[in-house]
């Protein structure tokens, strides 16, 4: 609460220490003016206007010489008259909710929280502050700033300090009265492209990890070795029986032992060889490559830069060493690895998949940090803003706007893919350039089935003469 002893004296609008001591009171504040009532019927609306024109709102002025107390409704101003001893709940009302029609003026840079691409759906942050201000009834201009390439945000926002508030999100090291957090936590992730293409052998032996090709190769070997060193325990050769069903004697005729041992073999390379096949069709939709680096333990291994551009980097102690400043204006997946919130390259990886960009997001965080909206130090909504934000939130309403923008991106990619997949008809390639294929195909079924047929004759022929 501040007291204000002004006696028989005005407020002066050119007297700069008053202005100042008056200009830093917050908004908020309860104020008590004590003055003198002179025989001017103006003089408590003129105290009101150098009140309002310092954002002094939550005011009242009391009359020393008479029983008179007064309060003003704002926007426009308007004068209340009381006397006695009114209480205070009715001296200090929700001003808020007497405006007719205010105007507040933001700015904002662009990003994934304040722009999409999507028509008729405004970023997430855009969204919240005009609802709010539609709530309270207030007209919100919003301007975008214009920054020059890799320019700092505050250095940027400074050319506009005639604006009540930014909505861009903010980090800070150390505590501002006037700002207002966000209820989620910023989650700074990496994108760090895919590895190398694999090689034909890698793509041969990459379905089945390295201890199973081991386990296959002991197999083989040792049932090979058993094989000729006891030659009488099985009468097959269960390795080529279990993998092309190669019988030197029927197995029905064979011991119990031989039965289950042979049996296990079959479902184990079945197994396997089902696992190899269903693996090597995934190739065909997905073009397989290296795993990369997986963690930011494996950056470091292999010294890879990590390039940033919008935090700082004071606390991003999992990457000493590695980071270095991010030159684009936007987000290009052109092979280097960038670290930025995960929803930003979370919508970037979607825009981009119509190229099929070979880039992976780390599941492990680089850093968490705490975003924070920033307002002017006067700004009568501030307070309004934080319990809104409290409500929304509650409400999940800012999960809703996200799923509403990621829906819109992955919408823009399907029809992309289906425009592209259209361009792309005449590299199809048509039954007209199968013909020599089909043809070779068919030339080799039909040996196949005289050669069958000739071994059939061949074989009743020697049976007969038998």
């Amino acid at each position: 609460m501040v007291v204000i002893l002004l006696g028989n004296n005005t407020f002066v609008y050119n007297e700069y220490n008053l202005h100042q001591w008056l200009a830093h009171i917050p908004f908020e504040c309860k104020t008590i003016v004590l003055f003198e009532r002179d025989s001017d019927a103006k003089q408590p609306m003129e105290m009101g206007h150098y009140l309002a024109s310092v954002v002094l709102w939550n005011v009242i002025l009391i009359a020393t010489n008479i029983d008179a107390v007064y309060a003003f409704h704002y926007g426009p101003l308007r004068i209340l008259n009381y006397t006695g001893y009114p209480d205070s709940d009715v001296l200090y009302f929700d001003r808020l909710k007497t405006l007719q029609t205010q105007q507040l003026y933001a700015a904002y840079r662009k990003d994934a929280y304040t722009e999409t691409g999507c028509e008729n759906i405004p970023g997430e942050d855009l969204t919240l502050f005009q609802t709010f201000a539609d709530t309270l009834n207030l007209k919100l201009h919003v301007e975008a700033v214009q920054c020059i390439k890799n320019e700092a945000p505050i250095v940027c926002f400074s050319r506009y300090k005639d604006k009540d508030f930014l909505i861009n999100r903010f980090f800070f090291n150390d505590y501002l009265k006037f700002t207002v957090a966000c209820m989620q936590m910023e989650q700074i992730a990496i994108a760090t492209p895919k590895g190398r293409l694999l090689t034909i052998w890698e793509i041969l032996l990459q379905p089945l990890q390295q201890p199973v090709w081991w386990l296959l190769i002991a197999i083989c070997i040792g049932f090979n070795l058993l094989e000729i060193v006891m030659p009488g325990w099985f009468s097959n050769s269960l390795v080529s029986l279990a993998l092309f069903g190669f019988e030197k004697r029927q197995l029905r005729f064979t011991g119990s032992t031989e039965k289950m041992i042979a049996t296990a073999l079959i479902v184990l390379f079945f197994l396997l060889k089902c696992a190899y096949e269903a693996k090597l069709i995934s190739y065909i939709t997905e073009t397989p490559r290296d795993s990369g680096a997986q963690s930011i333990e494996a950056l470091h291994n292999r010294n890879i830069t990590v390039y940033q551009k919008h935090f700082n980097t004071t606390h991003f102690n999992k990457l000493e060493g590695l980071l270095a400043t991010y030159d684009g204006d936007i987000i290009s997946f052109d092979g280097t690895t960038i670290s930025d919130n995960r929803m930003t390259l979370s919508i970037e990886m979607i825009v981009n998949e119509i190229g099929n960009i070979p880039y992976s997001i780390l599941e492990e965080n680089v850093y968490e940090m705490l975003p924070f909206y920033l307002f002017h130090p006067k700004l009568f909504v501030r307070q309004s803003f934080l319990k809104y934000q409290h409500a929304v939130f509650e409400a999940g309403l800012p999960l809703h706007w996200r799923n509403q923008i990621v829906s819109c991106y992955v919408s823009r990619v399907k029809v992309l893919k289906l425009k592209t997949h259209a361009s792309q008809t005449g590299n199809v390639v048509q039954g007209t350039n199968l013909k020599p294929m089909v043809f070779f195909f068919a030339v080799q079924w039909t040996i196949a089935i005289v050669v069958f047929a000739v071994e059939v004759i061949v074989g009743r022929r020697l049976k007969g003469k038998r």
